[in-house]
Formats: structure tokens, C-alpha cells, sequence
């Protein structure tokens, strides 16, 4: 949880005074441009000596666990349920006025055509976090899965499997499991076949409200199959003699080893260092008694206030050398990026740090400000409203693209960008995705190619609006970096009420190209549901896609028509354009011509357009969709599966 001291603090201190320092601190920031800065000479940085890492006894971690663990963890709180009824009646009217079909028009370059929606389900429930005055903590989730389908999903306080057709297989508090509890990452090693997880672990209290994290926790699957346990190990904080203090673990994998950054700051939210852990994975998958290690202190100046953001292997696992990302995230504008690299393995004694640039961007970044959900309801997320994160990064065929938060026209965006020349001349192209309805934040990008000359790509999306609840989307990318239209993962039906996330969770399936997986946060009408977990695929030509009624088309009168995807079990986006403004027509009936439901019946604008069915709640079955507009009229049969 980047940032957020509230969560970062001594025993000894009161939840809502750290957290209203934090608030005010929001409220205080002001944004200047950055100077450009010089260029710097590569910089090697040497590791410290090679320590070992103990292995704990994973049932003595949950005895400790249930012993400091207040017997509510794993529920809410009667008084929590107390405060969330404070702001039902709001909430009601807000839905009242915006019922969830989100009816805008999409910037869409022609032959480039959205990810294509399949297989979605509820993901992990709510954290049992709740931070006054805002109310819960943030999802922060993370996803892998298996060449055979097995899913790790993990969440702040959870822990779940599943299988890739939404069958939950176990579901336990992180905090049992290893005295985990926020800042979590997971992946699949697809070399290895197993998986990898890492989080801050510490001591946790409902009432009173105490987060105190201790060091990071590493968990390495015995198998495949996550049900055979995992081998886990603790390594507390560094002790810097700066005061500073550990945050937002962040992890990769490479042939041999995994590496794991983490940001230190003090008192006064400065950054002073970035570690790089790096650690021999065959000793983690072997359950050994210790983990050989290395560690770099990686210091950072006035140029660099951030953190450190690895880049994972885009269709496999890459090595020995490791590559990592860097803003400017100090708050400035900027388009200077950083790149390191760990350039050999621990066994070879010859791994140091390399820094290059900074790199020059094509464009510049900016903080994302403050985000609004219907009502003018804030979604408060300190993080993308003070500085411009990289979300995340992968390298594949040389090329390192990364997602990172932005600004354009004075709302969140996302920036997308490609680092090449690797390693000594660097350049780096960016282009921005956003949409004037909507506050887009925590994109995460997954390799979605297929060889070496296609760098294509999928990029997850959480977005909000003034008329939009909170939701996931997301864009395609193309190898020649044009990039699609949002498409509308998951639709919001009601308000957050608490912290947004410092991210979502994305993960490429390694042996089906073009298939990737994404879950992240949404409002919910039901609690305890936040998180929703979709399996996206590239699209087909986009002709393919498109159905168009020939027989009633004209010239001046263009009208497409998609639906996907088809069949659905929960929602469904219905695509189509206009070549001019008119009167569209869109409702649902079912089998026997009975009218279930209208979309739409109103005056549209020029443009490509999109309105999601949320189908939750209506039986599985057939049922007809029928679009009519001037000149225009099409019927199609949709198959709802439950």
C-alpha cells in the first residue's frame, strides 16, 4: 500500500492521526514542471555480501497468527456494517439517477479492434480493513495461472484458488496463512512450473485499528498445484540507520532467481533507497532450510523519489540479466525514465547494478489528480494523486513496455510506453489512453504476442466517472503501437466506499498466446464482492468481428454491430457505430418476443459507441437483442450460461 502511512506506522501511534496527516497532505500538494535533467554515466552498483534467508515452519507462522489475530478478521465487524448504513440512502439515490448502462462515445482507430471478453467471475471479497474516515482498504490485487489452468489469486487479507472456469477450490486469510498482509504479488514460473508469491507480513488488530508491517514474506508453491502447500520464508526489513522504512514489495522472475524491489522512506514520506533482493529460486521450490541472497541499495537523489519497478518476462521467463523501470515520481512533470540492470546471477559472483539514462520520452507525464465517482463522490487514492507511477513493465523480443499513471485534460490517464536500443542506446515512445467521461488508473500491461516481431499487448484498466461507477476495462495493443478503444471488462453498480488500490492484477497464460487474465476492483451492490477476475484474448481481424446488416445498409448510413462476448454468464458489451447522429434503439426480449429490457431509446452522437448488459440477475438461456436506428435494423441471438 504505496504511500499510505496509515499503514506504515509504530504501534504506538493512532490510526486516524496518521491517516489525516496523510489527508491533509493530499489536499496540500502542488504540482510544478521538472527541469530536465543532465544525463548520467551507467553506474555500477555491487551487491552486499551473499546471506541466507531462513525457512519458517508454516504451522508455527498460523499458531502465531491465531494468537495476536482478533476473531474477526475473517468477517466484518457489526459496528463496520453501522458506518457503511450512514451512506446507503445517498448511495441509493445516486443509483437511482445513474442505473450502471454506461452509453459513451469511443476514440477508435479504424482495424483496431478491443480485447475480446470471455470467461469472468467474482473474484476475492472485501478486505476487512477499514480506515477511518474513508472507510475499507484497497483491493490491491494480484493474479497468476498455470499452463493447466490452476489461478493463485491473492488480494490484501486474502488468499484464493480457482479453477479457470470460476470454481472456487480454497479461500483462507492471508494473515493465517503466514502472518501476511497487504502489498501482494504472485506469479507463475512457466519454467518451473510452479508458482511465487511475496507480501509485507507483520501484526494485524481490528478494534483497535493496528497495521504494523515487519518484513516481507516469500511463499514458493511445493507444486503445480498451490493445495500442496507452499514453502515460506521471512526476511524483515533492512535497518538503513536512516530511519527510514520498508514499503511496497514488488517481484520478478528470471531463469534462475526471482528478484523483489522495495522502497524505503521516512518519517517525512522522502524516499532515501530502493532495495533489490535477489534470490535463488531453486532453493525456494526445493523448500531448502535457507535461500541464498544478495542484496543492493540502490540510493536515490533528487532526480529519482520512487520506486523501482522490475520488468517480468513477456511469453517466457528471461536471464541471467534483469531489467527494471523508474519515473521521475517526484511529483513533477516529466518524460525522463531510468533503467537498471542486474547483469549475472548470484552464483556467478560477477551481478552488479547498471543505471542508464535518464531516457527521454516522446511525451511528457503527470500526476493523475483526484478521481470522482457518481454524486461527486471521491474515490480517494493518495497514490495516483501525487505522483505518476509505473504500474508495471515485461521485456520481450528487446523491447521494454511498461504502464504507468498520468494526467490528460485534467483527468487520470494512462500512459503506455516502449523502451528499446537495449542496453546502451536507449530511446523511449509513449502514447496515452484516456477518455473524456472517465478517470482511468492502475493499468497493468501483459504481453499478448506470439513471436519474435510481435510485441502486441493487453493492458487491464480500472476506470470511474461522474455518470460511471467504478469498473474494469481494457485496450489492445498492437506490435505497431496503435492502440484500441476501451472495452468495458466488468461495469460498476454502486459507489466504493473506501481507498481505491495502489493496483490491479494482470498475467499472461503462457502456453496459449494472445490469452491473458485480469482482475481488479469494482463497485458492488453486494457486499462483500470488490474484485472481478476476466479472461481477455486478442481480437480477430476486425471484420471478423463486426457484423454489419448489408441488406439495409447505405452509404450515408454505416451502422455496425458487435456483441462479445457471446455466450456470456454475466455481461455482455454490445459495439456498434454511427455514421451520423440518430434515434437508436436497442432492447432484450426473451424467448416467446417478451420485451426484457431496453438499453437504449435516445438520440445519439457520430461515433462508435458501447452499452453493457449486465445479465446477472436474468436466467441462463436464449434471448434476441434487436438494434434499430435510421435505415438500420438487426436482430441477434444471445445465450446467457450459468
Amino acid at each position: 500500500m504505496k504511500h499510505l502511512k496509515i499503514v506504515k506506522f509504530s504501534s504506538h501511534l493512532c490510526c486516524r492521526q496518521a491517516f489525516m496527516l496523510t489527508l491533509i497532505g493530499i489536499f496540500s500538494l502542488s504540482v510544478s514542471r521538472g527541469q530536465n535533467l543532465t544525463p548520467d554515466p551507467v553506474q555500477s552498483i555491487y551487491p552486499s555480501k551473499i546471506f541466507q534467508i531462513k525457512k519458517e515452519d508454516p504451522d508455527l507462522m498460523k499458531k502465531l497468527s491465531l494468537q495476536v489475530m482478533n476473531n474477526r478478521t475473517n468477517e466484518v465487524p457489526e459496528y463496520f456494517r453501522k458506518k457503511m448504513r450512514k451512506i446507503e440512502k445517498s448511495k441509493l439515490q445516486i443509483q437511482n439517477n445513474f442505473p450502471g448502462i454506461s452509453i459513451s462515445p469511443l476514440q477508435q482507430k479504424p482495424g483496431i479492434c478491443p480485447p475480446v471478453l470471455q470467461t469472468n467471475f467474482e473474484g476475492n471479497p472485501q478486505s476487512s480493513y477499514y480506515l477511518l474516515p474513508l472507510g475499507y482498504g484497497p483491493s490491491e490485487c494480484d493474479i497468476a495461472i498455470t499452463n493447466a489452468g490452476k489461478i493463485v489469486s491473492i488480494s490484501n487479507t486474502w488468499i484464493r484458488y480457482y479453477n479457470e472456469n470460476g470454481s472456487l477450490v480454497f479461500s483462507d486469510s492471508l494473515y493465517r496463512f503466514g502472518n501476511s498482509l497487504l502489498d501482494v504479488h504472485v506469479l507463475y514460473d512457466p519454467k518451473a512450473d510452479r508458482f511465487v508469491f511475496c507480501s509485507s507480513y507483520g501484526y494485524y488488530n481490528a478494534d483497535p485499528f493496528i497495521l504494523n508491517t515487519q518484513g516481507t514474506l516469500i511463499a514458493f508453491s511445493k507444486s503445480n498445484d498451490p493445495m500442496d502447500g507452499w514453502n515460506l520464508y521471512q526476511l524483515p526489513f533492512t535497518d538503513f540507520h536512516d530511519n527510514s522504512v520498508g514499503d511496497y514489495p514488488l517481484l520478478t522472475i528470471s531463469d534462475n532467481e526471482i528478484f523483489i524491489t522495495l522502497d524505503y522512506y521516512n518519517a517525512g514520506n522522502r524516499y532515501k533507497h530502493v532495495e533489490i533482493l535477489q534470490i535463488n529460486k531453486g532453493e525456494g521450490y526445493a523448500g531448502s532450510s535457507s535461500l541464498s541472497s544478495q542484496k543492493y541499495d540502490a540510493l536515490l537523489n533528487g532526480n529519482t523519489k520512487g520506486t523501482m519497478v522490475p520488468a517480468q518476462g513477456g511469453s517466457t521467463t528471461y536471464g541471467p540479466n534483469m531489467y527494471f523501470i523508474m519515473s521521475n515520481e517526484s511529483g513533477n512533470n516529466s518524460n525522463k525514465y531510468y533503467v537498471y540492470e542486474i547483469t549475472n546471477t548470484i552464483a556467478s559472483g560477477q551481478a552488479v547494478l547498471n543505471r542508464y539514462g535518464p531516457v527521454t520520452s516522446n511525451i511528457f507525464y503527470s500526476v493523475s489528480g483526484n478521481l470522482f465517482q457518481p454524486g461527486g463522490i471521491p474515490l480517494w487514492n493518495p497514490p495516483s494523486s501525487d505522483a505518476a507511477y509505473v504500474q508495471n513493465a515485461f521485456f520481450e523480443n528487446g523491447v521494454l513496455q511498461f504502464s504507468q499513471l498520468t494526467n490528460v485534460n485534467g483527468k487520470a490517464a494512462v500512459c503506455l510506453g516502449r523502451i528499446t536500443g537495449f542496453p546502451n542506446n536507449l530511446t523511449c515512445t509513449a502514447k496515452t489512453v484516456s477518455d473524456p467521461n472517465l478517470y482511468l488508473s492502475f493499468p497493468k500491461i501483459a504481453y499478448a504476442g506470439n513471436s519474435s516481431s510481435d510485441n502486441s499487448a493487453i493492458v487491464g484498466i480500472q476506470h470511474t466517472g461522474a455518470t460511471t461507477f467504478p469498473g474494469l476495462s481494457a485496450v489492445y495493443v498492437n506490435s505497431n503501437f496503435d492502440i484500441s478503444a476501451l472495452t468495458t471488462v466488468k461495469a460498476g453498480t454502486d459507489t466504493i466506499n473506501g481507498l481505491w488500490g495502489d493496483y490491479s492484477g494482470i498475467c499472461r497464460r503462457y502456453n496459449r498466446p494472445g490469452e491473458v487474465w485480469f482482475e481488479g476492483q469494482y463497485g458492488s451492490k453486494t457486499f462483500p464482492n470488490i474484485n472481478w477476475i476476466a479472461k481477455l484474448k486478442i481480437p480477430a481481424n476486425c471484420e471478423e468481428q463486426t457484423i454489419v446488416s448489408k441488406k439495409l445498409q447505405s452509404e450515408q448510413l454505416n451502422t455496425s454491430l458487435t456483441v462479445f462476448p457471446n455466450p456470456f454468464s454475466n455481461s455482455s458489451t454490445i459495439v456498434f457505430s454511427l455514421s451520423q447522429s440518430q434515434k437508436v434503439s436497442i432492447k432484450i426480449f426473451d424467448i416467446k418476443g417478451r420485451l426484457l429490457k431496453t438499453l437504449a431509446n435516445k438520440e445519439m452522437k457520430e461515433g462508435y459507441h458501447q452499452i453493457i448488459w449486465n445479465a446477472e440477475n436474468v436466467k441462463p438461456g436464449e434471448y434476441f437483442l434487436r438494434m434499430e436506428s435510421t435505415g438500420f435494423s438487426e436482430v441477434k441471438k444471445l445465450i446467457i450460461l450459468k
